[in-house]
């Protein structure tokens, strides 16, 4: 009896204490296997790794996808330059494959740890000291961030520290008593940073732009547009980005694939959004209340922001080679606005049923047990033995390429894809030569005609791709189903056979 009534009159202390535990967990467990041989840890890993190498080697980012080699660079490129700072700071060099993976996680990892801080700072300020409540949401984020995975490698964990800044710089705009906008300026300077991240910080700029016209704060508007135009330039000049052409041919064209229910529901909606049902119903209960009740004008904003980033979200989800990382700058976003709606005092009593309270603390326990458990066992399942193999196998093969058969730059070196991510690491390794990175960003952009690949065919037939690699015993094949004439193979190493034309 004594040990129930101490629990009950504790819940969110112990709540919070397994949180922070999980957090904890959960970093340890990506260090660990940030450092292993895993191919990708966190989806498509691949397409933030050629682009860094391609920096550290002072090689155009961007290039024409219709030109060999017929490669896609994704993402806008402020992330790549965080990597590659890294990369040049321990002075290691984009040949060093394994070193590559190692850097651009471990940014990744500082990225969505720094952005929990920040909620945490941000809300234990508004909450009136409240460690409690705004440490609960801020483990709350890093867990779902976690259990999402795709902050582990990629340029979602910068986009998600600037949405965390976003909000306190909008927030400072709106409570500011000085007449200046100048907290304005610096959240819409945040909305262009986020573009050059990845395209969909975009939302950052339509969301504040909306809220200025719902407020009717016209000349605040056109100021924004403008000093939004003015960072981009300012990006524009100072970043890699190669020609605009180029550049946007990339960015849009690169992620211009099929739309798919299918898709949407097997690795968006099933696996990962389903399990947060209770936190996005909870959103849109505060938002349609914020948005018809006369609530602050932050709130207004967070009402606004969370609908359109769910909105924008929810459309590009839908897109084949999409997940469920469109829908990590709306759950910042309504976490906060969340925690701030049931911490207003006007509505403290509203958790004051003991049953009330117990479910929230139960919820924030399960979360945290089954995002770390998940994060885990996703991870340490996958045959490490295996990849690590691969590793050191794809590195022979390159050597061999590169030292013996004297491969030099302008070679082209096609590598068939095959199970187990045979062929990625081979593929890093031989990033100067490697013809068609992503191969299925140019099957898709091939069958959807959004790009003319007719070199690549004309390469193929004129007997200009000096080396093929497939897997031991398997018929070497593209993507784009041309067949390869006059190949000879000229070595086997491993799992491999390698080809000359």
């Amino acid at each position: 009896m004594i040990l129930y009534n101490w629990m009950r009159i504790n819940l969110f202390k112990i709540a919070a204490t397994i949180s922070i535990v999980s957090c904890l967990i959960l970093i340890v467990v990506k260090v660990y296997f940030s450092l292993s041989f895993l191919p990708d840890m966190s989806g498509s890993e691949t397409s933030t790794i050629f682009p860094i190498q391609f920096l550290a080697d002072n090689r155009p980012v961007y290039s024409n996808p219709e030109n060999a080699p017929f490669r896609f660079t994704q993402y806008t490129p402020l992330y790549f330059l965080f990597t590659n700072l890294l990369l040049e700071i321990n002075g290691w060099l984009p040949d060093d494959v394994h070193k590559v993976f190692v850097s651009n996680r471990f940014v990744s990892m500082a990225l969505t740890v720094l952005t929990a801080l920040v909620l945490a700072f941000f809300l234990i300020k508004l909450t009136k000291r409240k460690r409690i409540t705004g440490m609960l949401t801020a483990c709350l984020v890093f867990q779902v961030l976690a259990f999402w995975i795709l902050t582990s490698s990629r340029p979602d964990s910068l986009i998600v520290l600037l949405t965390a800044l976003y909000v306190c710089a909008v927030f400072k705009a709106i409570t500011s008593t000085s007449k200046n906008d100048l907290w304005y300026i610096l959240a819409i300077f945040i909305s262009v940073t986020a573009f050059f991240v990845k395209q969909s910080g975009t939302i950052h700029a339509i969301a504040l732009a909306l809220f200025c016209v719902y407020q009717y704060q016209w000349k605040l508007l056109a100021k924004l547009i403008l000093s939004g135009l003015v960072f981009f330039a300012f990006y524009f000049l100072i970043l890699p980005t190669n020609s605009i052409p180029v550049f946007f041919s990339n960015i849009i064209g690169g992620v211009e694939n099929s739309v798919s229910w299918d898709w949407f529901y097997d690795w968006t909606l099933e696996k990962f959004l389903l399990q947060f049902a209770p936190l996005i119903i909870c959103n849109f209960i505060i938002t349609f209340y914020s948005l018809i009740r006369e609530e602050s004008a932050f709130y207004r904003f967070l009402a606004i922001a969370s609908s359109m980033f769910f909105l924008f979200a929810t459309a590009t989800a839908f897109k084949i080679g999409a997940g469920v990382g469109y829908y990590q700058d709306y759950l910042i976003i309504a976490a906060i606005q969340i925690t701030l709606f049931f911490t207003e005092p006007k509505r403290k009593n509203l958790f004051q049923p003991k049953i009330l309270r117990a479910l929230l603390a139960s919820y924030l326990i399960i979360v945290a047990i089954h995002c770390t458990l998940f994060v885990y066992m996703t991870y340490q399942n996958q045959p490490h033995s295996l990849y690590t193999h691969q590793y050191f196998k794809e590195k022979e093969v390159a050597n061999f390429l590169i030292n013996d058969k004297k491969l030099v730059d302008k070679e082209w070196v096609y590598v068939c894809d095959g199970d187990n991510f045979q062929g990625v690491y081979l593929k890093h390794f031989l990033f100067r030569n490697v013809l068609v990175p992503f191969t299925d960003i140019v099957y898709l952009a091939d069958k959807n005609k959004t790009f003319n690949f007719q070199n690549f065919e004309s390469l193929v037939k004129q007997n200009k791709i000096r080396f093929v690699v497939a897997k031991k015993g398997d018929t070497p094949k593209n993507i784009l189903g041309y067949k390869f004439p006059d190949l000879k193979r000229i070595n086997t190493i491993d799992e491999y056979d390698i080809y000359e034309q």
